[in-house]
This record gives C-alpha cells, structure tokens and sequence, in this order.
C-alpha cells in the first residue's frame, strides 16, 4: 500500500505519538521506520464541547500530535518530521466506553456490551511543518452474550484493564466478539488501509 512513496520516506523522520505497543506493530506491519515517542499531552477534553464523537477523537489526537511536534521542533529542524497520532475510543449508544478505573468499572462495561453493538472511533492525526491530516474511521462491534463467569475471568487476565471499552480484539478478547462491520485495524486502534491512503496523499501532495 505504501509503495508509491517507499523511495521518499527515507528522507523524512517518521514519529509514533504512542507508547501503545499494540500501534507500534500495526506501524512496523506497514514497513514503516517510526519512532516511538509517547506524547505527555494531557487528556482531559470534554466531550460535550464537542458536536460529534470524530470531533472529539480528533482534538484529542491532535493533541498528542502537537505535543511531540513541538517537543521534537524544539531539539533540530522539523522540515522532514512527520508525527503519527492516534486515539480510540468505544461507544455504546450516546456513552463513551474509555479505559476502565478498575476491574469493577471493566465488568460494568463487558456487562453493558454483551449482546449487543458498540462502534469503535479511531482518529487519526498526520502532523507535519506544513500541515495537519486528520481522519476518523470507525467500526462496528457485535458482542456475543457473555456469561457473568466469563466475562470475571476475562477481567482477571487484566487483559482489557488498560484498553478503550474494557476489551481487546486481538488476544483472548477477541473470543467475546461475534463479528466486526468495518476495518479490523480500527478497533485494534489504528485503522491501516485508511492509514496507507492518507499516508500517500500526504508525501505525494502536501510534501511535493
């Protein structure tokens, strides 16, 4: 996908605003040379400041983004740097499903999306001395339903105590979905195709 600017991005430092391993290995999955360098832009944004959830999700990417832009800026020359940001989050309905405060909030959760549909928004923020390219893609999730003992169990791997929603779609979270409308890569956090397409806009077009 990335093969239309593969002989341009040895000339650019390519920067993960992420300490998120799960992101660091959808980036290397691309062929992607990023850093990592995780942002120290607090997240504390209101969501009700905002009209839709994209808007949100993006502000709060953005956020990261700028954050290491600028950090980064202040060391050397930014000309070639190129910040990737990114933020997910779950929604059941009008709520936002962030990360759990604890196992009790996490069963809360699981209990609340069994059997049912949530969507994933992942924003997207592509930062650079020229510009900003931003996106939202989202996906949808159908959990089966869950057993009271399951979903403890689930909770006691610790497994989704540090994941958007109280769950993961890789690893053994993944047993609790039925099936996914929408890119896979979403709900891990970084949705790649669309990724790929904003990745070659932005070196053919906004760095020509």
């Amino acid at each position: 996908m990335l093969a239309p600017i593969k002989h341009l991005l040895g000339n650019y430092r390519i920067v993960l605003a992420s300490g998120s391993p799960r992101r660091q290995e959808l980036v290397s999955m691309l062929g992607l040379n990023a850093e990592l360098c995780p942002s120290t832009f607090e997240e504390n944004l209101n969501p009700e400041d905002y009209k839709e959830f994209s808007d949100y999700i993006e502000a709060t990417a953005l956020g990261k983004a700028e954050e290491v832009f600028n950090r980064l800026s202040a060391a050397g020359d930014n000309n070639n740097l190129v910040v990737i940001a990114a933020d997910t989050m779950v929604t059941l309905g009008k709520e936002i499903y962030g990360k759990p405060k604890d196992a009790a909030d996490a069963i809360r959760m699981l209990e609340n999306l069994s059997g049912k549909s949530n969507r994933v928004f992942s924003g997207v923020i592509l930062k650079h001395a020229k510009g900003v390219r931003q996106f939202t893609d989202t996906a949808d999730v159908y959990f089966g339903d869950l057993l009271p003992e399951q979903i403890k169990s689930y909770v006691d791997s610790k497994d989704p105590l540090d994941k958007a929603g109280a769950y993961g779609v890789q690893g053994p979270g993944g047993a609790l979905i039925q099936r996914i409308d929408g890119d896979f890569y979403c709900v891990m956090g970084l949705p790649l195709h669309r990724l790929c397409c904003e990745l070659n806009k932005l070196f053919l077009e906004d760095l020509s």
